[in-house]
């Protein structure tokens, strides 16, 4: 392809002092050099001829004191073209394309390049130092292209593992935040109880009390990380290098911080993982027992509404967990026998229900009456299939300000209900992909092994928990007088993490099963 030179812009230098010609001739070499390295293959240089035109006479027609001012506004135009075609050919230098720069590749490339690498490589010292900003998420395929001076002989990218790595992790799922390096320790408010008392009363009639109680819970920093020796000669192979940072060593860190996150037991230096949080208990459980029960003298009054037609009760304490459309079965009624059947709900406040349809009749006394609240999804559903079962599940976690936006399965667990059929032989489509994700009852399905088959683990990934990076994933090269007597340096990669889990009765880790036998009608 023709390479555009200064005689293309047919400048016009006859007459001028040779300082201001030498420098028109400086500004037209520096932008061929620009457009031949940036617009190649992009546009034509007979198009580029034509858009240069208008350039060209307005050069010419500046005499000399406009020329004079357009050099003197212009200087720092002409640092930021020279800067750019540098830039340029350093990059090309490195057998980096355009289209695979990003910023991995530009922390990587400059920890590769830096001084302290290179002092680091060349045996002056004992440690490089810390690199920081490395992230997967930036990583894009690589090119065999390298020309530059750490090679021993000539390679290609593709590096042969028969270890495979996994394609999402937990921090990929739930809501990630940036800590700060002042405050080891996270600390946030909870609140465990609710009287939420209010109801209608006269103009000048006193308003009920309502109350609210919190506690503060606090968790610390916990460091993540792992080392591995490496011939002072890998050194020289920049290709294994990249791979080998790129997806070996985060992935390691990533693959112990996936298991903590779910199933960490909080001794020592472990985090306290979902499952393993006070309040995460099976779907199937939770519709199966009681929600709530009261003994004797849990029950402070019952009344008429709506002429007499239906009935309200009142408790003696609060009862929070209480939700619209639970089914509540009294013992010990008299007067009302239809209260010892079980009867659906609707939530006035935190210490009044309301029974529709249950007629109010003159109680004698309420000191015996007990009760029990259960989830009204227990034993509700005709010949559930898979679909069925995860819809279940999901109404059953949406309460409060929490609504589950994902449920995680395994691989082979997804592939089983993905392979469901109906009577006839046909599939039922339960699992549906859209630009490449997986869902099940319109939300997406985080496929991980960390996931025994056959288990789920459902709940609002955004707003229940969060991981805090106190400090990001590092890199960092070292040696000490072991590895130098075996011509060795040491790779470090670690990161620091406080993982806070804001409401882990907003989770849900059981049984597909289970929960499918929960939910069938005898």
């Amino acid at each position: 392809m023709k390479k555009f030179t200064v005689a293309d812009f047919g400048l016009k230098t006859d007459g001028l002092p040779q300082e201001q010609a030498t420098f028109m001739n400086n500004i037209a070499q520096m932008m061929c050099n620009v457009i031949n390295k940036a617009m190649e293959g992009v546009i034509s240089p007979e198009d580029m001829e034509i858009k240069l035109k208008g350039l060209n006479e307005k050069l010419n027609g500046y005499d000399d004191e406009k020329f004079k001012q357009l050099a003197k506004d212009n200087e720092e135009l002409i640092k930021t073209v020279k800067c750019l075609g540098e830039t340029i050919e350093k990059l090309k230098s490195k057998g980096i394309g355009m289209e695979v720069i990003n910023k991995f590749d530009e922390k990587l490339n400059e920890m590769l390049d830096s001084e302290k690498f290179k002092e680091f490589a060349s045996g002056n010292c004992r440690k490089s130092g810390v690199f920081e900003g490395f992230c997967l998420k930036d990583i894009v395929s690589m090119t065999d292209n390298y020309t530059g001076d750490h090679l021993t002989t000539q390679q290609q990218n593709r590096v042969v593992s028969q270890v495979a790595n996994k394609r999402v992790h937990m921090r990929d799922v739930i809501t990630t935040l940036q800590g700060d390096p002042k405050y080891p320790n996270l600390a946030f408010t909870q609140v465990y109880d609710f009287d939420r008392n209010a109801r209608y009363v006269t103009e000048n009639g006193k308003l009920p009390e309502s109350s609210i109680k919190v506690k503060e819970q606090q968790t610390g920093t916990k460091r993540l990380g792992t080392h591995i020796r490496l011939s002072k000669r890998m050194l020289k192979s920049r290709v294994f290098i990249r791979s080998f940072i790129l997806k070996m060593l985060p992935e390691a860190v990533y693959n112990a911080e996936d298991w903590n996150i779910l199933f960490g037991d909080g001794n020592g230096e472990n985090l306290l993982g979902i499952v393993n949080h006070s309040g995460v208990h099976p779907i199937e459980e939770i519709i199966s027992d009681s929600i709530v029960s009261g003994t004797a003298g849990s029950v402070k009054s019952v009344s008429g509404c709506n002429s007499n037609k239906d009935t309200i009760v009142e408790f003696t304490n609060p009862q929070d967990l209480i939700l619209d459309g639970m089914t509540i079965t009294f013992t010990g009624a008299t007067g009302i026998t239809a209260l010892n059947s079980a009867n659906q709900l609707v939530k006035m406040n935190d210490r009044q229900i309301l029974l529709k349809g249950v007629a109010y009749s003159e109680e004698t006394s309420t000191a015996s009456m007990t009760f029990k609240v259960s989830n009204s999804a227990f034993k509700s559903v005709d010949e559930p299939n898979s679909l069925d079962v995860v819809k279940t599940g999901f109404a059953v976690m949406t309460y409060a300000q929490y609504t589950p936006n994902a449920i995680a399965l395994n691989p082979i667990t997804v592939n089983a209900i993905e392979s469901e059929k109906d009577t006839t032989g046909r599939n039922l489509g339960i699992i549906t992909t859209v630009n490449g994700v997986k869902y099940i009852a319109g939300r997406p399905i985080i496929e991980t092994n960390n996931i025994l088959p056959g288990k789920y683990l459902i709940g609002d990934f955004n707003m229940a928990a969060s991981l805090v990076d106190y400090t990001s994933l590092t890199i960092e090269w070292a040696e000490d007088v072991e590895s130098k007597l075996q011509n060795e340096v040491v790779l470090i990669a670690q990161e620091e993490v406080i993982f806070p889990v804001y409401m882990p009765w907003a989770f849900a880790y059981g049984s597909l099963s289970a929960l499918k036998e929960a939910i069938t009608k005898a």
